[in-house]
C-alpha cells in the first residue's frame, strides 16, 4: 500500500484548481437543469450592482444638480425593484444550491460505499478503518465545501466580473483598461502557492487518518490499556501524531491562505490606483463626477469578486483538491475479484470441489500457498489441518472466492468458480469464522443476513438449530433485542450461536466452519461443536481448525505445512502414518483441559516433548506433572513482556498466543500443546520476546522456584544444564 501511495504521489500533487474543476463538472453534469436556473439566479443577483452604479451616475451627474424630482423618484423606484428580485434570487440560489449539493454528495457517499462493497478482502486487510472512514469524513467534508458550496460563491464572483466588467468600459474606457490589466496580475499573484498548498493538504488529511487509527485502535484495546496501566504511554504516542497533524494543518493552512493573501494584496494595489487615476481626471475635467462615483462604486464590487475569489472560493478549491485525491484512490482502486460480464447464474446444489494445482502469493516473489492440489466429494465432511501459518485458512479463501490463485484453479461443480457469478457461489456457503462479525441492530437483523428475504418463523427455526431460540426468548425484547456493538450484549458462546443461526437460514449446501470455536472457553465450544455436528449431517462441510480433536471423525483430513499439502487421509490413518499430523497430534493428545475449562493435566510421558525434561526419569515427570499450575486468560492479554523477568514456563493446554518483538513484528503464532519460556527457568535472564493471548488461553505454568526443587537431583541437573547450554549456543 505503502509503495502503491508513492508511486502515485506526482500525479495526485499536480490536483490544482483545474483537476478540481473538471471534477466538480463531471458530478455537476446531471444536474444540468438546475445549474441553468442557478446561473439565471446567480445573474440576476449580480445586476443589482450595475443597477446601484448607474443610479449613482444618474442621481450624480444629472436628477440631483437639475433637482428632478420625478428623475430621482424613477431612479429610487428602479433600484427597489432591483432589490426585491436580488433577495428573492438570493432565496432561490440558497435552496437549488442545497438540492444540487445535497444530491452530489449522497452519489459521492454512495459511489464510495458501493465500491468498497466491491474490492477484495485483500485491499480491505492492508487499508486501516481509521483511513477508511476519514475519507467519508474529513476528505468529504473538503469536498462539500469545495465542489458544491464554493462552486456557486465562483460562479457568483465570475458572474460579477462578467456583468461589471464590460460596465465598467460603458463608463469609462481608459480607468477600465487599468482594472482588466490588473486581472491577470491577481491570478498569477496566488498562483505560486497553489501546488504547494495543494500537497500540503493531502499530506495533512494523511496526518488526520492517522490520529482517528489510533483512535480506533485505543478504544478497541481498552482492557489491555488499563490492566496495564498503559494510558500515560498511549497519551506520549498519541501526543506525537496530534505535534505532527499541527505542524502540517498550520502549513497548509498558511499555504492556503496565502493563495488568496497575496491576490487581495494586488486587488487592493489596483484599486487605490484607480481611484487615485480617477480623481485626476476629475480635477482635469475629463471624467464627470457621477460616472467617477459610479466607476469607484462598480469597481469595489469587482474588487470584492475578484477578493472572494481569491480568498474564499480558490483556498477551499485547493482543500478539496486533498480530498478529491484520496476519494479518487479509492474509486479507482482496482477491483481483483469480480464477476466477468457473462458470468454464470447456477441454483444452489449439493456441491463437489477440485482445486487444481493451486500456486498463491501475497507478497510478490514469497509464496504461500504452493501446488496444491485436492478434492472434496459432495456431502462430505472435511478438515484442513496444520501448523499456524500453514496455508489452511488461505486455501478455503479460494473455495469462497475471497482470493484467486496466481495459477491453477478452482472448480465447484464443475465450473470454474471465476467463470461464475459471485452471488451464485456464495449462495451455496453458510460460514461461521472464529470472529461472529456481527452487525449493528437486533437478534433478529443479524440473522436475517444470511437471507434477507427470511420470515419470522424461518428466523426462529434458524435459532432453534442453533440452539439459541430459548435464550432469546427469555431476553425483554427477545428478537427485537439490540446486540450492541459487535454483539458486546452478548456473551462468547450466544455470538457465535447468532452466527451460527445467520448461516443455517440459508439452509447451505456447504457449511464452512473457519476456526469457529477457538475463541470460546472450553464448555461453550464443547457445546458448539455438539450443535454443529448436528447441524452436518447432509451438507458438505469444510472445517479449518488448529484443534485434531475437533476433525477425528471427518471423512478426510487434509494436513498443510509451510503452504503445501503434504497428506490426506482420514485420522487413524494420518495419526499412523508420521509425518505433520502425527506430530501435531502427539503434541496435542497429551495435554487435557476439563470440560468445563476449569483445570487441565499433562500426561507425565508428554513432557519428553520438552527437551529439558527429555532426560527425566518417569517418576520426576510425574513430579513435573503434578506441579503444574493451571492459569486462565482472557483474549488479547498480555502473558509477558520483553525484557520481564523469566520465572515462569508455560505449557499452552488450549488456545492462541503470538510472539512479538519489541516492535510489534509477529515472530510466531503458537498453539494447542506448545510451549514456550523454558530457558528463562534455568539462566536469570530477560524475556527476549513479547507474548499475547489471540483467543481465550489455558496454561500450565511452572515456577522457577518449583523448577529449582527439581534440580535437586543431581544426575537431572546435569543432564538438563548440558541441554540448555546446547540450546543456547543454536541461539
Amino acid at each position: 500500500m505503502e509503495e502503491r501511495a508513492e508511486t502515485e504521489m506526482p500525479v495526485v500533487d499536480r490536483m490544482g484548481v483545474m483537476k478540481v474543476l473538471r471534477f466538480a463538472i463531471r458530478y455537476w453534469r446531471p444536474h444540468i437543469g438546475s445549474g441553468a436556473l442557478l446561473l439565471a439566479l446567480l445573474l440576476v443577483m449580480q445586476s443589482y450592482g450595475v443597477t446601484i452604479a448607474y443610479a449613482m451616475k444618474r442621481l450624480v451627474d444629472q436628477a440631483l444638480p437639475q433637482r428632478d424630482s420625478a428623475a430621482v423618484l424613477i431612479i429610487l423606484a428602479t433600484v427597489a425593484v432591483a432589490y426585491v428580485l436580488t433577495v428573492s434570487a438570493t432565496v432561490a440560489v440558497e435552496y437549488v444550491g442545497a438540492k444540487i449539493n445535497a444530491s452530489i454528495m449522497s452519489e459521492l457517499r454512495v459511489q464510495m460505499f458501493a465500491q468498497l462493497q466491491r474490492l477484495s478482502l485483500a485491499y480491505h486487510s492492508r487499508t486501516h478503518s481509521g483511513d477508511v472512514i476519514a475519507r467519508f469524513s474529513a476528505d468529504l467534508g473538503d469536498i462539500e465545501k469545495g465542489v458544491t458550496t464554493r462552486i456557486v460563491d465562483g460562479l457568483m464572483s465570475l458572474i460579477g466580473l462578467l456583468v461589471y466588467i464590460p460596465f465598467l468600459f460603458f463608463l469609462d474606457l481608459r480607468l477600465a483598461a487599468v482594472v482588466v490589466i490588473g486581472l491577470p496580475l491577481i491570478v498569477i499573484g496566488g498562483h505560486r502557492f497553489s501546488d504547494s498548498a495543494t500537497k500540503a493538504r493531502k499530506t495533512m488529511r494523511k496526518n488526520e487518518a492517522e490520529v482517528i487509527e489510533a483512535v480506533a485502535d485505543n478504544v478497541r484495546v481498552q482492557p489491555v490499556i488499563k490492566l496495564f496501566d498503559i494510558a500515560d504511554h498511549e497519551e506520549r504516542l498519541f501526543g506525537d501524531n496530534v505535534v505532527r497533524l499541527r505542524g502540517n494543518s498550520a502549513r497548509s493552512t498558511f499555504l492556503a491562505a496565502m493563495v488568496g493573501t497575496v491576490t487581495s494584496v494586488v486587488i487592493l494595489l489596483f484599486q487605490g490606483v484607480v481611484i487615485a487615476a480617477g480623481a485626476v481626471m476629475a480635477l482635469n475635467g475629463t471624467l464627470a463626477i457621477g460616472t467617477l462615483v459610479a466607476f469607484v462604486t462598480l469597481h469595489a464590487s469587482v474588487s470584492k469578486q475578484a477578493y472572494d475569489l481569491a480568498k474564499k472560493v480558490v483556498p477551499s478549491l485547493i482543500s478539496a483538491g486533498g480530498g478529491i485525491a484520496r476519494i479518487e484512490e479509492l474509486l479507482s482502486e482496482p477491483l481483483d475479484i469480480a464477476d466477468k460480464p457473462d458470468a454464470l447464474e447456477i441454483a444452489p446444489g449439493p456441491a463437489s470441489f477440485r482445486l487444481e494445482d493451486i500456486s498463491f502469493e501475497y507478497v510478490p516473489g514469497q509464496p504461500c500457498i504452493q501446488n496444491v492440489s485436492l478434492e472434496i466429494e459432495a456431502g462430505t465432511n472435511v478438515a484442513f489441518v496444520g501448523p499456524s501459518g500453514s496455508g489452511k485458512s488461505t486455501v478455503l479463501k479460494f473455495l469462497l472466492r475471497f482470493h484467486d490463485p496466481k495459477n491453477g484453479r478452482v472448480m465447484m461443480r464443475d465450473h470454474d468458480v471465476r467463470d461464475l457469478s459471485l452471488a451464485a457461489l456464495h449462495s451455496h456457503f453458510g460460514a461461521v469464522f472464529q470472529d461472529p462479525l456481527l452487525l449493528a441492530g437486533s437478534i433478529s437483523d443479524n440473522i436475517r443476513v444470511g437471507k434477507l428475504a427470511a420470515t419470522d418463523a424461518e428466523i426462529e427455526q434458524a435459532a432453534r438449530d442453533a440452539q439459541i431460540h430459548d435464550a432469546i426468548a427469555a431476553m425483554p425484547e427477545g428478537y427485537d433485542t439490540p446486540i450492541g456493538e459487535a454483539g458486546g450484549r452478548l456473551s462468547g458462546g450466544q455470538r457465535q450461536r447468532l452466527a451460527i443461526a445467520r448461516a443455517l437460514v440459508r439452509n447451505p449446501p456447504v457449511l464452512v466452519l473457519d476456526e469457529a470455536t477457538s475463541a470460546l472457553d472450553p464448555a461453550s465450544e464443547s457445546a458448539i461443536q455438539e450443535t454443529i455436528a448436528n447441524l452436518s449431517l447432509g451438507r458438505t462441510v469444510i472445517s479449518v481448525t488448529h484443534r485434531l480433536s475437533r476433525v477425528t471423525t471427518a471423512d478426510r483430513i487434509f494436513v498443510f505445512d509451510e503452504g503445501r499439502l503434504v497428506a490426506a487421509g482420514t485420522h487413524d490413518e494420518l495419526r499412523d502414518a508420521g509425518g505433520v499430523y502425527t506430530d501435531l497430534w502427539r503434541k496435542q493428545s497429551g495435554v487435557e483441559v476439563a470440560p468445563q475449562g476449569t483445570a487441565a493435566r499433562v500426561h507425565p510421558e508428554w513432557l519428553r516433548e520438552i527437551p529439558l525434561f527429555r532426560p527425566a526419569p518417569e517418576n520426576v515427570l510425574a513430579h513435573v506433572a503434578g506441579e503444574l499450575v493451571f492459569e486462565r486468560l482472557d483474549a488479547d492479554r498480555l502473558v509477558f513482556e520483553e525484557g520481564d523477568e523469566g520465572d515462569k514456563f508455560y505449557i499452552l493446554a488450549r488456545g492462541k498466543v503470538e510472539v512479538l518483538t519489541q516492535k510489534g513484528e509477529r515472530l510466531a503464532v503458537l498453539a494447542d500443546g506448545d510451549f514456550f519460556g523454558e530457558i528463562a527457568l534455568i539462566d536469570d535472564v530477560p524475556r527476549n520476546a513479547t507474548v499475547r493471548t489471540l483467543v481465550p488461553c489455558s496454561f500450565l505454568t511452572l515456577t522457577h522456584a518449583q523448577f529449582d526443587r527439581l534440580l535437586e537431583e543431581e544426575d537431572l541437573r546435569v543432564a538438563i544444564r548440558n541441554i540448555v547450554d546446547a540450546r543456547l549456543e543454536t541461539r
